[in-house]
């Protein structure tokens, strides 16, 4: 009987599962044990920005105002950089118009000489979150100028009788014929007209301001173009203009008479390291220049702001 009992618990021994018997030599050697891997997270989905909202690569930096004789000109300076941030545009406002964005601008918006409030363009920034595109501050970009009051009290000059560039007609005078009476006969001999001068054409942003060959603008401010006409050093009418070349952007018309800009914008940037190239055709029609067509061209570099407070 007692036989039977041992070799059954013999057998139990035999038979208990190999992993309670196995004798492990570094177990008490003060070694931690391997942890399970951790799972990594879900990836963060990519939020695209919402229509309008573009990314930035210009910085704010100051409001500027500067003279130039009797122009006095309102500006914006950046910085060319990155910083992350997003922006949009909120509001185009003209001279003296007022705007529900009004206040809201950590930089404010200044005032003319008379008291109207200068043109620009409200933009608003934005961070992007966990949450998606956050609104952190609104900014001003100001673009305006004006003519000195006092040049409307200035006297304008005395009227010259003879225009320098037409010669004036001379009168000579001949001894009287054989059988005619004694009297002076006049004859007028006229000159042949000089040949027409050259002009110089040109592109500005204010009706009286200097011609410019380059332009930066900001990405959707709107800008006004005034084809210019010059002939030596005095400015001749421009009879009328018209875009044959070029990129004019979200332009509201490509053609005018000579009192009217072309009024554009652009939403969105040329390719890195190039510029937009707009060509205008200018019609010009005086006693100097008689009718002529002169070609005036300007590059466009445009630029994507980015506002901080």
């Amino acid at each position: 009987m007692k036989c039977r009992a041992a070799a059954a618990v013999f057998a139990a021994l035999i038979l208990w599962p190999s992993s309670a018997l196995a004798w492990d030599p570094f177990r008490d050697d003060g070694r931690p044990e391997s942890p399970e891997p951790e799972r990594d997270g879900d990836p963060a989905p990519f939020i695209a920005p919402p229509p309008g909202i573009y990314y930035v690569t210009d910085r704010y930096v100051a409001d500027v105002v500067t003279s130039s004789g009797p122009v006095t000109t309102y500006s914006t300076t950046t910085v060319h950089e990155s910083t992350g941030s997003y922006a949009r545009v909120l509001d185009i406002v003209g001279t003296g118009a007022s705007s529900a964005f009004d206040g809201s601008a950590f930089n404010g918006r200044r005032a003319l000489g008379d008291g109207r409030a200068v043109a620009g363009t409200y933009y608003e920034n934005y961070l992007l979150g966990a949450g998606g595109f956050v609104p952190v501050s609104v900014v001003f970009f100001q673009d305006d100028a004006e003519l000195a009051r006092l040049l409307a009290a200035t006297p304008a000059p005395p009227a010259t009788t003879a225009s320098p560039s037409t010669p004036p007609a001379t009168t000579r005078t001949f001894p009287p014929a054989c059988c005619a009476p004694e009297r002076l006969v006049a004859a007028v001999v006229s000159r042949t007209p000089p040949p027409a001068k050259s002009i110089r054409p040109g592109l500005s942003l204010l009706p009286a301001s200097a011609p410019l060959g380059a332009l930066e603008v900001l990405r959707g401010r709107a800008v006004s173009l005034y084809p210019r006409a010059f002939v030596e050093d005095r400015e001749v009418p421009v009879r009328s203009w018209t875009v044959v070349g070029g990129d004019a952007g979200d332009a509201l018309a490509t053609a005018g008479s000579g009192s009217v800009p072309l009024r554009t914008s652009w939403r969105r940037l040329a390719p890195p390291g190039t510029a937009y190239q707009i060509v205008f055709r200018i019609e010009v029609d005086t006693p100097d220049t008689g009718h002529r067509m002169v070609d005036a061209a300007i590059a466009v570099v445009v630029r994507s702001p980015a506002l901080e407070d």
